[in-house]
């Protein structure tokens, strides 16, 4: 099928040539990928030490196998949390620089999967590749108890990679044990469909032609079978304990919810499906986004099955996926950009015109540049506000009885995420006081400390002086005001 943007499609949408190493890897955009996603992700190497939100239950003052072993009873597997371990032993900014690594790897893996689809030009490849890194979601990564995701998101790609890079049944297998391994974080159980179904479409022309059962046939049942076989094992070797038993549990409401962005999906996909039985001309734009949002939904689909996606305030749950101010809910957008890519690029080619510029695709990767930089930013000042903080209550912890902490300077907050109790926790012990804030009413004698700050965001984050300092009432305004 030809790159023209009004082809149509075609059985011959994949070639299953099997490139050397130097091949797979040939026009891709090393330089301008670097600089792009460093300009996104390179924040959180600044200040590689800072733990962040859950880092401070779980890691903070714990063994190194504290996590992990919480992990497992959730029902996570054995093998889960020991590559983390191993780089904690050196240092939490091992994890930073690994987390920073292995998503730029992620992306090469992708490039080389994406290059056996011989309708996908060179220039659009470039693209999807650019969009993918610096798609502006996920920044929860910057988290060490997120790393174990991200390392399952590295497994998945890199097992796609080896099933349709390499045609041995060592390769085979080898494929199948890294997805396998990947399947440690849940909603990898869904995303494997894609690789299935590239799999079984490089044998197309084998399965269709044996009558009789063979190896292509074998292989692909065997794909299909490893999400099985993990919830088998599962519940039997690492099943959740009683308090861990409604996590993550699929609902009748969120299973609606993460059906609804699949049909529409499918009805763009018919509509393709019935204009190629037509001989009609499909344009390749729509082709690719139609795609795209399918694979985005099924990204979201077990966050929305098990209604970790839900509406805040009153919103959809779709809106919520897409909230400016998302605190730690961006992790549950890990396997979102290979979806948004496809679809920028698809949108792209539909907008393109005579030109012939990629001038949408240019504008989406600059604005999602411009967020992650912004975003970045806020992680990087949070990591500054918390030091600032710790300085604050050491200075206060003589003259004053802390009752309750307050919070007005969510801006210095990555994504705006709230501190949790065990946050102040944390900071309340390395400050050396005690973490008991019991309230104004059980303590009449305390007071209540705010943290507000005179700086904006930019020239906090231009002069690393963010202006902090606490408002402190006595509970004894506070009750009286109350009353």
């Amino acid at each position: 099928m030809s790159n023209n943007p009004s082809s149509a499609v075609s059985p011959d949408f994949a070639t299953s040539t099997v490139a050397k190493p130097e091949r797979m890897l040939d026009g891709f955009p090393w330089v301008s990928a670097i600089v792009l996603y460093t300009l996104s992700w390179g924040w959180s190497l600044l200040r590689p030490n800072t733990l962040y939100w859950d880092d401070w239950i779980l890691y903070f003052g714990q063994p190194i196998g504290n996590a992990r072993n919480i992990y497992i009873q959730s029902g996570r597997p054995l093998w889960e949390g020991l590559v983390e371990i191993a780089l904690l032993q050196v240092g939490t900014w091992a994890i930073c620089l690994a987390t920073y690594i292995l998503f730029f790897v992620t992306a090469i893996f992708l490039f080389c999967i994406l290059k056996t689809f011989s309708v996908i030009s060179r220039s659009n490849l470039r693209l999807v590749t650019f969009v993918f890194l610096v798609a502006p979601v996920n920044h929860a990564r910057v988290a060490i108890n997120i790393f174990d995701y991200s390392s399952a998101y590295l497994l998945f790609f890199l097992g796609w990679f080896v099933l349709v890079r390499h045609r041995s049944i060592k390769s085979f297998a080898l494929a199948c044990v890294i997805l396998f391994l990947s399947f440690k974080t849940h909603s990898v159980l869904f995303f494997v469909l894609l690789p299935f179904l590239h799999f079984a479409w490089l044998n197309i022309s084998q399965l269709l032609k044996q009558k009789k059962i063979g190896v292509p046939h074998l292989k692909v049942s065997i794909i299909a079978i490893l999400p099985l076989l993990y919830l088998f094992l599962r519940s039997i070797f690492w099943p959740p304990n009683e308090s861990w038993q409604d996590y993550q549990k699929p609902t009748a409401e969120g299973l609606m919810t993460g059906l609804w962005p699949i049909l529409i999906g499918l009805v763009g996909l018919l509509i393709i499906a019935f204009r190629h039985k037509k001989n009609k001309p499909t344009h390749f734009g729509f082709v690719l986004f139609v795609l795209g949002f399918l694979v985005t939904a099924l990204a979201l689909f077990p966050y929305f099955l098990a209604e970790l996606y839900v509406g805040y305030a009153g919103r959809p749950a779709y809106v919520t996926v897409f909230e400016f101010r998302a605190d730690w809910r961006s992790r549950h957008q890990l396997l979102m950009p290979l979806g948004l890519a496809l679809s920028v690029v698809g949108l792209n080619e539909l907008f393109k015109g005579k030109r012939n510029k990629n001038i949408f695709a240019g504008f989406i990767i600059v604005v999602s540049v411009a967020l992650n930089m912004f975003w970045g930013s806020q992680y990087f000042l949070q990591s500054l506000k918390q030091e600032k903080i710790v300085e604050l209550l050491k200075a206060t912890k003589t003259e004053t009885v802390i009752a309750s902490l307050g919070d007005q300077t969510l801006r210095f907050n990555g994504r705006e995420n709230d501190f949790r109790g065990y946050e102040w926790n944390g900071f309340m012990t390395l400050a050396g006081i005690s973490t008991d804030r019991p309230g104004c009413e059980a303590l009449p004698e305390g007071s209540t400390l705010v943290l507000k700050s005179d700086k904006s965001y930019l020239k906090a984050l231009l002069s690393r002086d963010l202006g902090l300092y606490f408002d402190v009432t006595p509970c004894s305004e506070v009750l009286a005001k109350d009353s």
